[in-house]
């Protein structure tokens, strides 16, 4: 890596840190009041979509913000793992529909959000 590239490394480093309290917070919250681990990650998972198209349309920022938002912030914040983890359980737990509920709902929104958006 170049030294060119190691300057962002701080801003994304602060803005993962961020992002990931701000998932472990919502997510806890959203899992203590509905009970089911999936809703919280489905709203992070908006909430990112939401924030990353609202940064990408109001024009480029300096690559230190976007190391800090997109990168950091965003990337900590929204969760691909976790998602597909959810989904595989309710799978194997036996609940396809609701399996299949969680998958649209994350793919929807993030789509629908852009699509918003960027209109």
């Amino acid at each position: 890596m170049n030294t060119e590239m190691m300057k962002f490394i701080p801003y994304v480093f602060l803005g993962g840190g961020i992002g990931a309290t701000l998932r472990f917070l919502i997510s806890m919250g959203v899992s203590n009041f509905t009970h089911r681990p999936w809703p919280g990650t489905l709203l992070v998972n908006i909430l990112g979509c939401l924030f990353f198209f609202i940064l990408h349309k109001n024009g480029v920022q300096s690559r230190e913000v976007q190391s800090l938002l997109r990168v950091g912030l965003i990337g900590s914040l929204t969760t691909f793992s976790t998602f597909s983890f959810e989904v595989v359980t309710l799978i194997k737990a036996g609940r396809p529909l609701e399996a299949f509920t969680v998958w649209a709902l994350n793919l929807l929104f993030g789509i629908l959000l852009g699509l918003w958006i960027l209109r």
